[in-house]
């Protein structure tokens, strides 16, 4: 048997970490020595793909893998940082050369001894010509490096090179049909590769950083750089911080973006947003504005006749072609915004989920003086409880009134806007000042929303007709704007009023977490705060009040001015839960209303 063949007790070994019973065949998984344990040294490969056979990723890399039996010629040496093309190569080649490391960077005649910062060799497939220097020795570790997608692609879009880049990149990696003959048409080429090889670069890299951050002198992408150096320098190298800082401090790129989100969305909306989960996946936030439904749902990426091939999962592919549900809604809203933004909780604090049009803000500031004052529609209790929240209340009101309250709030913000805009018209205020003064408006008014979605609503939706319109195309999926309504509803932080609570905001909350909950119905909110107050011996201004309206949203003759009966009934069907568990709480209020 030969040094790099598996034995029989190797493959048993990871048959029986893979799991017993794998193809169909009962495993006994103990050695016979009788320690009861299997050598899993073979599965130890730093992937992050489980659902590709792991040595097909290898197989396409520059990298060595002896499990894989993934050898170059001669001893495997060096490191290799690779990405997508434009993402700042040249400087971070410059930067290893200044501190006196041997490294090339893919327009160099040969490859350096200590490693090389190239993209063209971050995805391999046997056939493609290598635009660049070919060595048969491998490297021995591997690093991702992103640049912000907002420059990149417009870079790489109006950027040329000594060689075709495209005709390479498409060699290994599945592009679809492709054109270059319009500036749009060059940005999908450059989005599309974007995806394509940073996504497969991350599957073998050892970490990944930022160029950006290389400038900007972060502490942890220094310190991968630095130990870049310290590992694979050679002797006559200078690793320290002072030089490193100094030389790391000068990136040659565009400060401003080229492009916009939106511009990308239209472009292809599926790869946006694939661009869009790797650069949250790898620690950058994309404005809540822009950020698109489908990115709360991944992506997957395979081989396709041997082209490295990425594509959304079916489900998110045709989210916005399926029927309203709130499945879809709490999982596209990303809701697990809430738990990144989070300050730190303690088990002194008494805390409200912001049920939205449910007294929520008032809610907010009465409690505020138990430590903090939290407003945020994407939280639940479960998140705050376990987050480390002493008591959580949550306030309860009928759907449709929820709903019709939320219409309502609405109207008042839109003629608000406008208000201020025509005085500030007839004051011969600039264009730029009107629109500056609407936005700060809305701002103060809603706290954190997707101004994003809000303004596809308004682009789409006549506010005259919205309040009809808007729910007929969330209802109907043959309506024209069946696609738009979805789109806008499924975005972070975009009409709250929709998202429920037994499906949402209790949903996951554990036994000993109910004793940790107080339920208060809207119609009697101080009665309720004030009994919550002594039991929690709290010292509460349950006197606060932050909004009366002068057209009840609960009263029925108001909700038919705003809404259709065949609306309603809808949002009753669908809401069917949350409104059985607020009349097991908050019974009275229906009493009270049918009293009147």
């Amino acid at each position: 048997m030969t040094a790099h063949m598996i034995s029989w007790r190797q493959l048993l070994s990871v048959l029986c970490i893979l799991g017993e019973g794998f193809a169909g065949t009962t495993l006994t998984c103990e050695d016979e020595t009788s320690s009861g344990a299997v050598d899993a040294s073979l599965l130890q490969m730093n992937l992050k793909l489980n659902s590709l056979p792991a040595c097909r990723i290898w197989q396409h890399t520059y990298i060595l893998n002896a499990s894989c039996d993934h050898f170059g010629l001669g001893q495997a040496a060096g490191f290799l940082v690779s990405g997508a093309s434009r993402s700042g190569t040249s400087f971070l080649t410059q930067l290893f050369q200044g501190l006196g490391m041997n490294v090339s960077h893919h327009s160099d005649a040969a490859r350096g001894h200590d490693g090389a910062v190239s993209w063209v060799h971050g995805l391999h497939r046997s056939g493609c010509t290598v635009p660049s220097w070919h060595s048969p020795r491998f490297f021995s570790k591997a690093f991702l490096m992103l640049r912000d997608p907002l420059k990149q692609i417009p870079s790489r879009a109006e950027s040329t090179d000594d060689f075709d880049w495209l005709e390479f990149a498409r060699c290994a990696a599945d592009f679809g049909p492709t054109t270059s003959a319009t500036a749009d048409d060059r940005l999908h080429l450059a989005l599309k590769h974007y995806v394509l090889q940073n996504s497969f670069v991350e599957k073998y890299a050892e970490k990944s950083f930022w160029v950006e951050d290389v400038d900007a002198h972060h502490p942890a992408t220094l310190d991968i750089i630095h130990a870049i150096c310290e590992e694979f320098a050679s002797s006559h190298a200078h690793c320290n911080d002072v030089k490193l800082r100094k030389l790391s401090g000068a990136l040659p790129i565009d400060l401003e973006p080229g492009v916009q989100w939106p511009q990308l969305e239209s472009i292809d909306r599926p790869f946006a947003a694939m661009a869009q989960i790797l650069t949250r996946r790898h620690g950058k936030e994309v404005p809540v504005d822009d950020q698109l439904p489908e990115t709360a749902w991944g992506f997957d990426c395979d081989f396709h006749n041997d082209l490295w091939s990425c594509a959304l999962p079916p489900k998110a592919a045709s989210l916005l072609d399926r029927n309203f549900s709130l499945e879809d809604m709490i999982r596209s809203k990303d809701t697990a915004l809430c738990a990144k933004h989070l300050p730190p909780l303690n088990r002194s604090m008494v805390l409200s989920v912001s049920v939205a049009r449910t007294g929520s803000e008032t809610l907010s500031r009465m409690l505020a003086t138990s430590g903090l004052h939290l407003h945020d529609h994407q939280c639940d209790a479960h998140t705050l409880l376990e987050h480390g929240a002493g008591h959580v209340i949550v306030s309860l009101r009928h759907p449709v009134s929820r709903i019709v309250s939320g219409m309502q709030w609405h109207t008042r913000l839109h003629n608000r806007s406008l208000s201020v805009k025509e005085v500030l018209i007839r004051s011969n205020i600039s264009k730029a000042e009107i629109a500056a003064a609407g936005d700060g408006a809305e701002q103060r008014d809603t706290g954190t929303v997707s101004h994003g979605a809000y303004g596809l609503q308004k682009e789409v939706f006549s506010f005259d007709d919205f309040n009809h319109s808007y729910v007929d195309a969330l209802r109907n999926t043959s309506d024209p704007n069946h696609r738009m309504a979805l789109d806008v509803q499924y975005r972070p932080y975009s009409n709250s009023i929709y998202m429920p609570v037994v499906d949402f905001y209790i949903k996951g909350v554990t036994n000993d977490e109910m004793s940790r909950l107080s339920f208060v119905c809207t119609c009697t909110l101080k009665e309720d705060m004030d009994r919550v107050s002594k039991k929690l011996n709290l010292n509460l201004d349950t006197e606060i009040l932050t909004h009366e309206s002068v057209s009840s949203s609960d009263d029925p003759e108001v909700q038919l001015q705003w809404l259709s009966q065949r609306n309603i009934d809808w949002i009753r069907e669908i809401y069917a839960a949350d409104e059985a568990f607020y009349l097991q709480h908050c019974g009275h209020c229906e009493s009270a209303k049918q009293a009147a």
